[in-house]
């Protein structure tokens, strides 16, 4: 019965391989595009209105627009008469919100919204502020009136009630380029914080600085970039940030396209979300960074043939941990009911959630050379998804646990090395930890209407080092029990992996909590025999802190 157990997994597992090598992105022809320049100093809107006759130096480099825009809309028509047109965006802060709506059927030229400077242009959901006074009786603290009332967002539809209102908040002040952290009374005011009161707003900033003469920007645009219902659009290194966006929401949106390239672009200090990508086709997202958002940084949804490449997803979640709020829609990247995608060369770090997190419905997934270290729950947590799914050749440390499996099927983690998760008082503590609903997590493919009961089954874990470093760490922890952990348990095909705790043997956690060593793990399981209880002779240490990435 095991043999033919073992046969089945490893046929699954060659099919998993290969069913995830042809992974669509996008390819987009730029060649020969036409040039609109935008210069949010020295250029002017004025002549747009005649841009469409007889005027035709609107938008060279000698005479640019001011605002993207503008920009946008003019190359909206050339692209109707299906001309490619990039739009040269100059070094600057462009307080405005783009618009890329969708155009009439047929125009499917290329357009490329593009820094000339990459990370110098700067798209900002913020306007300056100035006029700052001194509160009466309180020195350092200074005072402005408050012409917005944002109030509190709703809780998103199925989210859990109880959710604190500053979770909820979407107010942001930066001083100096420094982010401010919200109280939700005058009396909490300290040193790099902020107060909106009703009609006034109160900042006590950092101590040396005069609100006078610094540069203060108050977030009030909640969206600064949708692109919706297009195809063939580039966007490339752009800086996108203090988008005002609600919980669950994010500043920058791509909807309902296809083809679609976002390279080398910043999405940062958003006050939820950095970027979504959400019902389209062929996106590729590459050398990009999505990091120190209020919720999630990247996050993807219905996406059928997508590629990752070389990004990052640091710090998020901050305006969560405000609010102890963890572990729902935030995290470092977040993906959900999603095909054909690959995330290659990733960085998730020092999130306060998850920091890669495949989230219900995800088939053909493939996590290649990504570092996922120093995040608050795990590093990696894979949830509901039918798969198949290959993580290999990773880095999974320094978190509250490696990997997290909850009802994943057809699972292939291979050649990745864990170290030093866990050990850090959440609920469970484990490099690899098996769980899930009891009795199977029942899911309806949004394609095609079918449910399904998902297990966790048709696992395979080879080639991989998993490394405690203390005691309170566990190299493989479950709660399954009955015959959830029968059919993992049976169809586990696991070998040439290395285990290892420094300081105790017995952290191999079954169901019932029953602790075991090496020797009793390969009984439980009926596998894993070609491994070993051994020290690797590198530490992954290195490879695994942060300021190696």
């Amino acid at each position: 019965m095991r043999l033919h157990n073992l046969f089945s997994t490893l046929l699954l597992a060659a099919v998993a391989l290969a069913g995830t090598r042809a992974h669509s992105q996008a390819v987009i022809n730029e060649n020969g595009a036409t040039p609109i320049f935008v210069d949010s100093q020295n250029g002017s809107d004025l002549a747009v209105a005649s841009a469409f006759s007889s005027t035709t130096n609107v938008g060279t480099s000698a005479a640019p627009l001011q605002s993207i825009q503008a920009a946008i809309n003019l190359a909206n028509t050339r692209i109707q008469n299906n001309v490619a047109t990039k739009i040269v965006v100059k070094p600057g802060v462009y307080r405005e919100s783009m618009d890329l709506e969708a155009l009439p059927s047929g125009s499917s030229a290329a357009l490329t919204i593009e820094a000339a400077t990459a990370g110098a242009a700067v798209v900002s959901g913020s306007n300056v502020v100035s006029g700052w006074q001194k509160q009466s009786g309180r020195p350092s603290v200074w005072e402005h009136s408050w012409q917005y009332n944002f109030g509190t967002c709703a809780t998103p539809s199925g989210w859990p009630g109880g959710i604190p209102s500053v979770t909820r908040r979407t107010e942001m002040i930066f001083v100096n380029g420094h982010s401010q952290t919200q109280v939700m009374s005058s009396s909490s005011l300290k040193a790099g914080t902020f107060y909106a009161g009703s009609g006034m707003i109160y900042v006590y900033p950092s101590s040396g600085t005069n609100m006078s003469t610094a540069n203060v920007e108050v977030a009030v645009r909640s969206n600064i970039l949708t692109i919706s219902g297009r195809s063939n659009v580039v966007v490339r290194g752009m800086t996108l940030q203090h988008a005002r966006s609600c919980i669950n929401q994010s500043g920058s949106v791509v909807n309902g396209s296809t083809n679609v390239l976002i390279d080398s672009v910043q999405a940062v200090w958003n006050n939820w979300g950095g970027l979504a990508v959400t019902s389209s086709r062929n996106v590729t997202v590459q050398n990009s960074n999505f990091s120190y958002n209020g919720g999630v940084g990247f996050q993807g949804f219905e996406l059928v043939g997508a590629t990752l490449n070389s990004n990052k997803s640091n710090y998020n979640n901050w305006r969560g941990n405000l609010g102890h709020f963890y572990n729902w829609g935030m995290g470092g990247t977040k993906i959900m009911l999603s095909r054909n995608v690959t995330v290659n060369n990733h960085h998730s770090y020092g999130n306060y959630a998850q920091g890669l997190w495949f989230d219900t419905d995800n088939k053909n997934i493939t996590v290649n050379n990504v570092y996922l270290s120093s995040n608050y729950l795990s590093g990696m947590q894979l949830e509901a998804n039918e798969g198949p799914l290959v993580v290999k050749n990773s880095h999974i440390c320094n978190s509250g646990m490696g990997i997290t499996v909850l009802n994943n099927a057809k699972l292939t983690i291979q050649n990745n090395t864990f170290y030093n998760n866990g050990g850090t008082g959440q609920l469970y503590d484990a490099d690899l930890f098996i769980a899930g609903r009891s009795g199977g997590h029942r899911i309806t493919d949004w394609q095609t209407g079918q449910s399904y009961d998902l297990f966790t089954n048709n696992t395979v874990v080879t080639g991989n080092t998993f490394e405690n470093t203390r005691t309170g760490q566990f190299v493989f922890g479950t709660y399954l029990s009955g015959g959830d952990w029968s059919d993992f348990a049976n169809s586990l095909n696991a070998g040439s992996n290395r285990w290892f705790n420094p300081a105790v043997k017995n952290v191999f956690k079954l169901p019932s909590n029953h602790q075991v060593s090496f020797s009793a793990w390969k009984s439980a399981v009926g596998t894993d025999y070609s491994s070993s209880w051994s020290k690797p002779s590198t530490s992954p240490a290195g490879a695994c802190a942060i300021a190696a990435q």
